[in-house]
């Protein structure tokens, strides 16, 4: 009796199945999703809801322009026929080892934003003062708190509407940004924030949305936090509103240890110096906590001078002061330097243009530097020493 030397199809898939759920690389779906799986994550993702799959699945290209071996499905609500979102069977990937696993997602929150989007907006444009990016988050930039009323109870009633609409899903954040400012609003001040979606009726019930008084809020902390920083005239808020936003905000950031009379590590003639000396100046800790890793700005360190009676001339946006090591500085937000798209601030020492070291290119001084110290005459113990 003779034995084939070869595997009926049958026992040569079932041993290649065998084989790939042995390797190391292999996930819990190691091939693409058939149209009934499809069908039973629809029916899971939106329960009760009335979901149309294709019959057939589209294979998206690779960039070599050939078919992957994912899979997409059109799909629409039955009574939303003309709004088409997809669900996919994603390979997933890593970068140390080839995995073989397969996903199913979907983009229905996407794309109905979108639509509902474009919809309220081919309408009376309630949403004059925010733009849409592109990933769909709506951005509203600012300079001032002029428009900020306005601009929050425009995103109010939109949400309201969008809240409304069938299948809306999960709506997209939207971004508050400072912008058109004299002087950078990037790290370490900040120049984003991201406000929460809005719904706590629809699919994430820990949601909430900043009402219009919330947005207000936030807008004029974002802006105080710049004016108050740099020491710049505010056209929205008196020097003793920015004045006590900045005590409120920095005088407990840069104080360390138990002691809060004075800053550790930090001396004059060999005392250590008070808290006061800081008190109402903006001070923003990089890559770490505590005085050490702190910077201020030009006119922050305007009003350190004020209060060491060094006499700086001028005011905190340009001023000149002989330091305590006898040379002549020159400070002032003018002073910048350009190479191409990128520009950066300097500071002259007797005639010399010095360039801000370690200040991401923007006008602060770190306190920790040699330079704070041979200029306001503070020594900054390293720890140890």
């Amino acid at each position: 009796m003779k034995h084939s030397r070869l595997f009926s199809r049958p026992a040569a898939l079932l041993a290649g199945c065998l084989l790939l759920s042995l390797l190391p690389g292999c996930g819990d779906h190691w091939r693409p999703h058939s149209r009934r799986e499809v069908l039973s994550y629809v029916e899971e993702q939106f329960p009760g809801e009335q979901v149309t799959v294709a019959e057939d699945f589209a294979n998206p290209l690779l960039d070599n322009g050939k078919p992957s071996s994912e899979r997409v499905w059109d799909c629409c609500f039955t009574d939303l026929p003309d709004v088409v979102f997809h669900v996919r069977s994603r390979r997933l990937s890593a970068s140390d080892v080839p995995i073989l696993d397969y996903s199913l997602t979907n983009d229905r929150d996407r794309v109905f934003w979108d639509h509902y989007i474009e919809q309220y907006r081919a309408g009376a444009d309630q949403l004059s003062l925010w733009n849409t990016a592109t990933d769909g988050t709506l951005d509203f930039h600012f300079s001032s708190m002029a428009d900020v009323p306005q601009a929050a109870e425009q995103l109010r009633t939109f949400y309201d509407w969008f809240e409304s609409q069938p299948h809306a899903g999960q709506p997209r954040y939207a971004t508050l940004g400072l912008d058109g400012l004299p002087l950078p609003a990037g790290y370490p001040i900040i120049s984003r924030i991201s406000l929460n979606t809005p719904s706590a009726s629809i699919s994430n019930p820990r949601a909430t949305f900043h009402d219009p008084a919330d947005m207000e809020e936030l807008c004029a902390g974002m802006l105080k936090t710049y004016y108050a920083f740099y020491r710049l005239p505010c056209p929205d808020f008196s020097r003793e509103e920015l004045d006590s936003f900045a005590r409120a905000t920095w005088d407990s950031d840069w104080t360390e240890g138990e002691s809060r009379t004075t800053v550790p590590r930090l001396s004059q003639d060999g005392r250590a110096v008070s808290v006061a000396l800081f008190s109402g100046i903006g001070i923003i800790p990089q890559a770490g906590s505590g005085l050490q890793f702190s910077y201020l700005s030009y006119g922050g360190l305007f009003d350190v001078l004020v209060r060491l009676g060094l006499k700086p001339e001028g005011g905190p946006e340009s001023f000149t002061v002989i330091g305590a090591d006898g040379a002549f500085y020159e400070f002032s937000y003018r002073f910048t330097d350009t190479d191409g798209d990128e520009s950066w601030w300097h500071y002259n020492r007797d005639g010399e243009s010095i360039q801000c070291a370690d200040a991401d290119g923007i006008p602060i001084l770190r306190i920790a530097s040699d330079e704070f110290q041979a200029i306001t005459g503070l020594a900054f113990q390293r720890p140890g020493t």
